[in-house]
């Protein structure tokens, strides 16, 4: 059961917005923070034309005991903010009460209407939503989109318990002002209309989808989840949460799935048409760094920006992914597999392999999924597909898969040498440029190599076009207290036989290199592997 204001993640990010937005005496009674108005579980609230809100039935549940109303409207007072490419540092706003002023804001009724929704303890100044609104700007032909910032922020701070109840009434608010919208610019359809949401705003753009069907028959284009939030949404009924009924096409990404007692926020569950779970949905590269090193990095950010990267960066990747995938040339592929266990073990390293689906992540992932359904490998009354990718550790974060066979070599002088323990590390090179790769680990432990034996890893490295040599790296573990580590005599070192390249993402790249007249890779040093040194 999830007990309001004492899990560990969402404590620490409560506290953090209390210490950026409160005295310092208000911060030193965290413990008591207030705890969410007490409501009847029969009592129904109703909000004019946004209609009734009760917390009966699916709204209390053994994983959601705790409950709450709505505020008022007036007391949330959520704002909705259009930008478009000529006017980006000229906001305009959107008013319920004004629907003839729409026609006048510069809106392309032909184009994409993007809306985007922020999270617990945010708002609508929020770095990460006006990076993402002037991305989406910047893809789209001159005058064809507009983006709409929902500042919902009047009603996301603590406690949290209210928080999600608010986005019930924001998620009715914001289905109105899509239908106002779909009224004054003469839309024929949502199918232009696609709404991203992070957290709990996931979960609001979910209420917004299901408030246009069943208050106005219209269905939105599309829905992308950003880490949906996990508290009070684990095991619920799809009502409470985001799923794939809220629109035509419902993307979610998962970045903070661990349990919540680890400081997880964001929920496991496929929740979409299609799920993705890069680095598992959890524990993302880069994510393990320490405060200074955080700190240091973000010199110029406030203070609840610089903990907030800090706290809950595997929860903002999500956003931060996404903005990347919309100008990326390189493509954050995922594709389908057993687990992130199995694709780790290279069991799913092929796109064209039969029964594996490969879809781009992100913003492009829409037009990956209706190429697949136009195709038929997806079937619309089967199970959702669920897609594994690996991620760098800091931006640009997008990366290639690269599968790389090690043959460790057979010849006398390797047998004779024997096998070692150690991390191999290949650096790959583009044939006619100074490109190269990251220093990609084999394993990220190290490990036995042995004579004549084959071993495969699948690593996720900077996009190549045309790679055309490795350096390989040999790092030695020795240990003064194992005497079979010791090497006086002769230099540590391990025989390579060729290493094979592999690219999940293209067919192309298919590279055998071999060292130079079957030399030791020695440790320490730089050694080189072409194809041009292997014998066939």
């Amino acid at each position: 059961m999830y007990v309001a204001n004492t899990t560990g993640g969402l404590m620490l990010q409560t506290m953090l917005y209390l210490a950026n937005h409160t005295s310092r005496a208000a911060v030193n009674t965290l413990i008591d923070l207030p705890p969410a108005p007490k409501s009847d579980i029969n009592e129904v609230k109703c909000y004019g034309v946004y209609g009734c809100f009760p917390i009966n039935g699916p709204w209390n549940t053994v994983t959601r005991t705790i409950n709450v109303h709505p505020q008022k409207p007036s007391e949330i007072e959520p704002h909705f903010t259009l930008h478009t490419r000529r006017g980006m540092d000229q906001p305009k706003y959107i008013d319920l009460n004004d629907p003839d002023s729409v026609q006048t804001m510069g809106i392309n009724p032909r184009g994409k209407i993007y809306l985007l929704v922020h999270g617990y303890l945010e708002s609508g100044v929020i770095p990460w939503m006006t990076d993402m609104a002037k991305a989406l700007l910047k893809h789209c032909p001159e005058h064809e989109c507009a983006t709409i910032l929902i500042d919902w922020g009047g009603g996301a701070s603590p406690p949290y318990v209210q928080a999600v109840a608010n986005i019930r009434l924001v998620g009715a608010i914001t289905a109105h002002v899509v239908h106002m919208l779909y009224e004054e610019l003469g839309l024929p359809n949502l199918d232009n209309v696609h709404i991203i949401g992070h957290s709990l705003g996931a979960h609001l753009s979910g209420y917004a989808g299901m408030h246009l069907q069943q208050d106005f028959g219209l269905k939105l284009g599309r829905i992308s989840g950003l880490d949906p939030a996990a508290p009070l949404f684990t095991d619920t009924d799809p009502i409470v949460r985001l799923d794939r009924s809220d629109a035509k096409f419902v993307d979610v990404t998962h970045t903070d799935a661990n349990p919540l007692m680890r400081g997880g926020l964001g929920i496991i569950q496929r929740l979409g048409h299609v799920d993705f779970y890069p680095n598992g949905g959890f524990d993302n590269p880069g994510c393990d760094k320490k405060l200074q090193d955080v700190m240091k990095s973000s010199r110029k950010a406030t203070l609840f920006l610089t903990m907030q990267e800090f706290l809950g960066c595997n929860h903002i990747r999500s956003e931060q992914y996404y903005t990347e995938s919309i100008e990326s040339k390189c493509p954050f592929m995922g594709i389908t597999c057993e687990s992130f266990d199995s694709f780790k073990e290279v069991k799913c390293s092929s796109c064209d392999e039969p029964g594996r689906l490969c879809m781009r992540m992100g913003f492009h992932s829409q037009e990956d999924y209706s190429r697949q359904l136009a195709a038929g490998a997806i079937k619309p009354n089967q199970e959702p597909p669920v897609f594994y990718l690996m991620t760098g550790e800091r931006a640009p974060f997008c990366r290639l898969h690269y599968k790389i066979t090690v043959r460790v070599s057979s010849h006398d002088e390797s047998t004779l040498h024997g096998g070692e323990v150690g991390t191999l590390s290949i650096r790959l090179h583009e044939a006619h440029s100074k490109l190269s790769t990251e220093r990609m680990k084999f394993s990220s432990k190290a490990m036995y190599f042995e004579p004549g034996f084959e071993y495969t890893a699948l690593l996720p490295g900077k996009e190549l076009h045309d790679p055309g040599h490795a350096t390989v790296f040999w790092e030695y573990q020795t240990s003064p207290f194992n005497p079979l580590t010791w090497r006086i005599l002769s230099s540590p070192r391990i025989y390579l036989e060729y290493i094979l390249i592999e690219s999940l993402e293209s067919s192309d790249v298919y590279l055998k290199l071999c060292p130079l007249h079957e030399d030791a890779i020695r440790s320490g040093t730089e050694n080189v592997l072409h194809t041009k040194y292997c014998k066939d």
